[in-house]
């Protein structure tokens, strides 16, 4: 399972949300992961990037990634309550993009509609980033840790799920 989707399953569980009603649907997942970028080391898609959880932490990145193929989708970056508390966003800081009428989080893999003010409330934008260099590297987000024993769970560093 991507763990994308299994963080989205523990914050659902936390939060008594469901936020797989708002999951990326195939052709959006299928159009993203497509997207090629060069890693410091070598060209990538972000499939790979997504099945391997480099995502989460690398929201910034991520988002800018993404762009490139949606010009039309703005990078913001600001606090989002469930997400607080995970090892990679502690305060709550994140990065997402968003355009006149949706949320595109790149971490939790969900499209948002804005109008959905209980959902949508959790992400409170403070800036609308403009540009980033691509030259920064990907790294391995340690949200997750795969127990070798028993590959039906991941734990993170507060909870644990089983998929």
């Amino acid at each position: 399972m991507i763990p994308s989707v299994v963080l989205r399953k523990i914050i659902s569980q936390i939060y008594t949300l469901n936020l797989n009603e708002y999951a990326w649907n195939k052709e959006l997942v299928k159009d993203i992961f497509s997207i090629k970028f060069d890693d410091a080391k070598k060209t990538m898609t972000l499939e790979e990037v997504y099945k391997n959880g480099c995502n989460i932490g690398n929201c910034l990145l991520t988002s800018f990634i993404i762009q490139t193929k949606f010009k039309n989708l703005l990078v913001v970056s600001g606090k989002v309550e469930i997400l607080k508390g995970t090892k990679n966003s502690v305060n709550g800081d994140h990065v997402w993009l968003e355009d006149d009428e949706y949320i595109y989080d790149p971490t939790l893999m969900i499209k948002l509609p804005k109008k959905f003010k209980p959902l949508s409330s959790y992400y409170c934008k403070d800036y609308t980033i403009s540009c980033l260099p691509l030259s920064a590297e990907l790294s391995y987000g340690d949200e997750f840790y795969l127990l070798k024993k028993n590959t039906n769970y991941y734990y993170s560093n507060l909870f644990k799920v089983c998929c």
